[in-house]
């Protein structure tokens, strides 16, 4: 599995929850509108998304956006309930997107190259919101285009060297601007700036090199802190730590490999909660854990090569 990097052609480099924000973060992976995450992956050989309706309805094949160029930035930008095809295009900082609501097409230039793609829904209207994040003079620079009155929000929120952890952390309906910040100790420390007060958060988390997984694990309406964190070998477990905000316990899973696993959570069983789940490349297949039941859910879907959409939401 690849460690802290953003979608960009082979090395991959990845990027909308309260009833409207966790909606949104899954409904970035929900196309038929069944409330369910479908599985889906993207084939760099041919630029094609596949994605393979949890609603019926058989499978999407559309060839859309660039593998050497473009970011995968999936969400509702239409507020029609199903998740759109977009990408963000670093070369000329522009988003290009298929409306799912009339099949139309809508490009908007938003950004500029060197900036990396945050597109959630900040202003709680129910749409994904246009945003990226600047790194410049040591510092984080967050870029938002509101859908919700097509407003400017800018603020400086990090260091250049942090990694990204948006999510509606307060419940609020509302994204809020995090980081992850690597420590000097090897602990890594999440810094959230809450939407609902303005209140600075600061929660030390994890490891320096563990992967931030957003997602609602426990199914309050809040984002969980929460990492994956690799095995000293390529044949290793990766280890799931989560952080649940209902009660402040501890969620522990092992599950995935190392060396052949990108994460892929989602709600693949329509519970509300996100589920453990990883797109293994030797095989082409999705492993999830539902937390619904606790079952392995397993779905052969893409080939070696191709990349889970749902990776769009890992760093």
């Amino acid at each position: 599995m690849k460690a802290k990097f953003f979608f960009l052609l082979f090395c991959f480099v990845f990027s909308a929850v309260s009833v409207y924000t966790q909606t949104s973060l899954l409904k970035a992976l929900d196309y038929d509108n069944d409330n369910k995450a479908d599985f889906a992956v993207f084939r760099p050989s041919n630029n094609t998304w596949y994605i393979l309706r949890s609603g019926g309805g058989g499978f999407i094949a559309q060839s859309f956006g660039s593998a050497t160029t473009d970011y995968l930035v999936p969400g509702d930008y239409d507020g029609d309930g199903k998740s759109d095809l977009a990408v963000w295009r670093d070369e000329n900082g522009v988003w290009y997107r298929i409306n799912s609501s009339d099949n139309t097409f809508v490009a908007v230039q938003f950004g500029t190259t060197g900036d990396e793609p945050v597109a959630r829904d900040y202003d709680g209207d129910g749409k994904t919101d246009l945003a990226v994040v600047r790194r410049s003079g040591g510092s984080m620079f967050w870029y938002v285009l509101r859908s919700l009155d097509g407003n400017l929000f800018a603020a400086q929120f990090g260091a250049n060297t942090d990694f990204t952890a948006p999510g509606d952390y307060d419940g609020d309906g509302k994204f809020d601007l995090a980081v992850q910040r690597p420590g000097s100790n090897q602990q890594s420390t999440f810094y959230i700036l809450n939407s609902s007060n303005g209140n600075l958060q600061a929660i030390s988390f994890g490891l320096n090199n563990d992967l931030v997984v957003p997602g609602d694990y426990d199914g309050d309406g809040k984002t969980d802190i929460a990492v994956v964190r690799e095995g000293s070998t390529p044949t290793s477990n990766l280890f799931w730590y989560i952080l649940r905000s209902s009660n402040g316990t501890l969620l522990s899973y092992s599950f995935g490999i190392t060396g052949s696993d990108l994460i892929a959570q989602g709600d693949y069983d329509g519970d509300g909660k996100t589920d453990v789940a990883v797109w293994r490349d030797t095989n082409g297949t999705f492993y999830a854990i539902s937390s619904q039941t606790g079952n392995l859910i397993v779905q052969p879907w893409g080939m070696s090569n191709d990349f889970p959409v749902a990776s769009y939401d890992t760093h």
